[in-house]
């Protein structure tokens, strides 16, 4: 996949689909994640879907079941930027990612001065999404997981 075909098009893939929540990583304490996944509703359906993403990932230099600190691609480096109360990451080339985010995870998420952010792989394989729990499970199922680009994104604040 070269930079010329790093877009994933929404009319054959899907729209890419975020979601943040507040979590309790393994050292404690409440922390910001922030995953996103293909539903795989486009024209070419799921395992288009995967395949494209995970070409794109690979082009990226990474895999699946990686975990990034501090990430870069093509020597660009991946942000969270938080502007008021939403986030947009910057630096996934042919990925848009911005969401609104509630006011304690960007409380959190401006303390902590990084973000955990995955990307899965995995199409969401349930049809209809029928509710933000239903997404979480998705999320933290092993399946979702191993498929999943794991980064912790450092947060930055645009200047007032």
């Amino acid at each position: 996949m070269n930079s010329n075909d790093t877009a994933l098009k929404p009319w054959l893939y899907g729209k890419i689909t975020a979601m943040g929540w507040i979590g309790k990583p393994s050292f404690g304490g409440d922390f910001a994640f922030l995953a996103a996944y293909l539903p795989g509703d486009g024209e070419l359906g799921p395992q288009a879907a995967q395949s494209a993403l995970r070409k794109l990932v690979a082009a990226w230099g990474m895999h699946e079941g990686s975990m990034v600190e501090n990430p870069e691609i093509h020597g660009m480096p991946v942000t969270a930027v938080l502007e008021g109360l939403t986030v947009t990451v910057l630096g996934l080339p042919g990925v848009p990612i911005t969401l609104p985010v509630t006011t304690e995870w960007a409380v959190i998420a401006r303390q902590h001065g990084q973000i955990s952010f995955a990307l899965t792989t995995r199409p969401w394989p349930y049809g209809p999404v029928e509710s933000e729990a239903a997404i979480l499970r998705f999320f933290k199922a092993d399946p979702t997981t191993n498929a999943a680009v794991s980064m912790l994104l450092p947060v930055a604040t645009p200047a007032a």
